[in-house]
């Protein structure tokens, strides 16, 4: 029987890691930095052709693998509470003000859910900046999903958000925290298992 638990548990973990890598290469494939680069090296690589020289190859110091929310999503994003009768939700997306904000998230989750506007209860309308004061990580970027504390430490993050945006910038940082957290998740079954 522990045999068994322990190859579900090592079946999960390597689950887990494979999800990590793969997450890890999608976000790094989409952000800027990795564009940048490779249009440096297809330079530089065009300049080799060219005149037939050696070059060094490109330095990865101070790589930054991290996602970092857009100038967009710094300066419109809101985050709210949709409190529906069976559960709330978390609601993400981008306005040019509180009110906007107010008034294009009612719309929106009305027309999601077949409601009137008027039965639209949202609660906790919160701006990034309002988020980044309040939040605690280290990762300031990460302060937006944020939702509870103890002490020096997060204990409790946005679950199952509805991005009500099509910021790229949002979502991976989103799906990084929660590669980040499966990660750890994983590692502690394993070093539960072991001992």
């Amino acid at each position: 029987m522990a045999y068994a638990d322990l190859a579900v548990l090592w079946g999960v973990g390597i689950l887990a890691l494979a999800c990590l890598v793969v997450c890890g290469v999608y976000l790094y494939w989409s952000s800027e930095k990795y564009r940048r680069r490779k249009k440096r090296f297809d330079k530089q690589m065009s300049g080799i052709r060219a005149t037939g020289k050696n070059r060094t190859s490109l330095s990865l110091t101070g790589a930054d693998m991290g996602t970092q929310l857009s100038h967009r999503c710094k300066t419109s994003l809101y985050r709210a509470v949709f409190d529906n009768t069976h559960h709330e939700s978390i609601v993400f997306l981008l306005a040019a003000s509180r009110d906007d904000a107010r008034e294009r998230a009612v719309g929106a989750l009305a027309a999601i859910h077949g409601i009137a506007a008027q039965n639209v209860r949202l609660s906790n309308l919160a701006s990034f900046q309002e988020m980044i004061d309040i939040g605690i990580s280290e990762d300031r970027d990460l302060r937006v999903f944020e939702l509870a504390w103890k002490g020096q430490s997060v204990s409790a993050w946005v679950g199952h958000p509805l991005f009500l945006t099509d910021d790229c910038t949002l979502l991976g940082k989103w799906a990084e925290l929660y590669a980040d957290l499966a990660r750890e998740l994983a590692l502690s079954m394993i070093d539960r298992a072991r001992g």
